[in-house]
């Protein structure tokens, strides 16, 4: 009786375990793996041949270095935040040696929890103009990144771009994809300025156009979709009305700083290893553990049944004798 009621448990606890493993893949990964509310990251950056107007000085200056701070804030507060979406505020500083502010800006966007995309909502702003409307991915990549191309925001253009797949690479033995983002010469504004500034030769002011192009590479863990690092070499010029090229306002190369891109390495595998845990090893150990569970306990009753047959054989066999007797 007792091992009976020992398989009936295993059983049970088998069943269990299994619906247990289905569970945590139906409802509890969906809860769990969403970007989180109130993320928060200090990405920093150098920059290199760096080249400036100032206009203070109205000189063109080159082979500047430059620092760069940027900050990723959640606002779990905001009335755009929920189970779904996410608000971010993103900000981004370039200084120069001096402590010449060369270049700032802000966004704030709201994005999918689930596929790290830019949703529509009544917060977002670029520099604080809310009638433009954030598209594509921004600060991540969604989970279980694909090779394959993925539409990038450039808030400087305000337009998403396309950012292609590459290659497999590795930064401090993590696993990354590279891709590749090409903004072309896009005219961001108009400006009225001396017409020296515009390349001209002709006294008095002209209107100029300030024309931004970019060349992007983005690092990014897969299973966490987190952008470890990144380098982009931005160009922004003036473009007199007859096509002359005038001052560079700004333009260089920048790229992530070896403390970024440890920081980078180190949240991806964290958040890679969350993501594991409730994708695959809690749901795969319970549903090893359950189907062992019932094996045992399938194992049990019929060792137990095949007792009982024994024991009513017996039985027969001593009624036969006694009749015989």
């Amino acid at each position: 009786m007792r091992g009976r009621a020992i398989g009936l448990v295993l059983l049970g606890l088998g069943a269990f375990l299994l619906a247990g493993a289905l569970a945590v893949r139906l409802f509890l990964e969906p809860t769990l793996v969403k970007l989180p509310l109130d993320q928060t990251a200090s990405p920093t950056a150098q920059g290199t041949e760096v080249e400036f107007f100032s206009i203070g000085e109205q000189a063109q200056l080159e082979g500047l270095e430059a620092d760069v701070r940027q900050q990723v804030q959640g606002d779990p507060s905001s009335a755009a935040a929920g189970d779904d979406v996410a608000v971010w505020n993103f900000g981004s500083t370039i200084t120069g040696e001096d402590g010449t502010v060369l270049n700032a800006g802000t966004y704030r966007v709201c994005i999918d929890r689930r596929e790290a995309v830019a949703v529509d909502c009544d917060v977002d702003h670029v520099d604080y103009d809310d009638d433009v409307a954030v598209e594509g991915l921004t600060l991540t990549f969604p989970f279980g990144t694909e090779q394959k191309d993925y539409d990038v925001f450039n808030s400087t253009t305000r337009q998403a771009f396309p950012a292609t797949f590459e290659a497999v690479e590795e930064l401090e033995g993590l696993e990354v994809y590279r891709f590749e983002m090409s903004v072309p010469e896009t005219v961001v504004r108009e400006l009225d300025v001396p017409a020296s500034f515009a390349g001209s030769d002709e006294a008095g002011t002209v209107t100029a156009e300030v024309v931004y192009s970019n060349q992007r590479t983005i690092w990014v863990e897969p299973t966490s979709g987190v952008i470890v690092t990144s380098e982009e070499s931005p160009n922004t010029v003036l473009r007199g009305p007859e096509g002359t090229i005038g001052a560079t306002i700004l333009a260089g190369n920048f790229a992530g700083s070896q403390e970024t891109i440890s920081d980078g390495v180190e949240r991806a595998e964290d958040i890679r290893g969350q993501i594991s845990l409730v994708k695959t090893v809690l749901p795969l150990t319970m549903a090893v553990v359950g189907l062992l569970l019932l094996v045992v306990g399938a194992l049990l009753l019929a060792r137990k049944a095949r007792a009982g047959a024994h024991r009513d054989d017996d039985r027969a066999d001593t009624r036969e004798v006694a009749q015989v007797g």
